[in-house]
């Protein structure tokens, strides 16, 4: 039990502290979470740059198929961090989305927002949808079509 102890304090102290990493010559910190790279120092793991996509054309989103990526583990997994209408056990550290509907926010924005909310928030928890192609264009833009439709 003490090796196990002792190798677990290693490997936290290991990581050190997080270096803010240089993007677009601001200086920001996306990396909040434990370092787990076996091969890089903290603070060195390569990130992609924060991108503001714009919606090309209409949104010709499905919302109810945006409903099953945002409530699907392997797919959007939105129901991780954020209270969503008709989803159960739902997480509680992004903020309450059942009713995104009537913020009135664009098509565009909301788009904008899912395919990579650091270029809004630099420290954001969210993950880039788009930009780490964790979901398609067409997803992203279900995904807005579901958080529209939600009144």
């Amino acid at each position: 039990m003490k090796i196990l102890l002792a190798a677990l304090v290693a490997m936290l102290s290991a990581c050190g502290t997080v270096q803010p990493v240089k993007t677009n010559n601001a200086s920001t910190s996306p990396m909040k979470f434990p370092c787990l790279s076996y091969s890089l120092s903290c603070g060195e793991i390569p990130v992609r740059k924060p991108v503001n996509k714009e919606l090309a054309g209409e949104l010709s989103g499905n919302s109810e198929e945006g409903r099953n990526i945002a409530f699907t583990k392997t797919r959007g997994n939105c129901l991780a961090c954020h209270r969503m209408k008709g989803g159960t056990q739902p997480g509680s550290r992004g903020p309450d989305l059942t009713s995104y509907g009537n913020l009135g926010r664009s098509d565009a924005e909301t788009y904008a927002l899912v395919y990579d909310m650091r270029w809004r928030s630099p420290d954001t928890l969210m993950p880039p949808m788009g930009t780490n192609e964790i979901l398609t264009d067409q997803e992203i833009r279900d995904v807005v079509a579901f958080l529209q439709s939600s009144k």
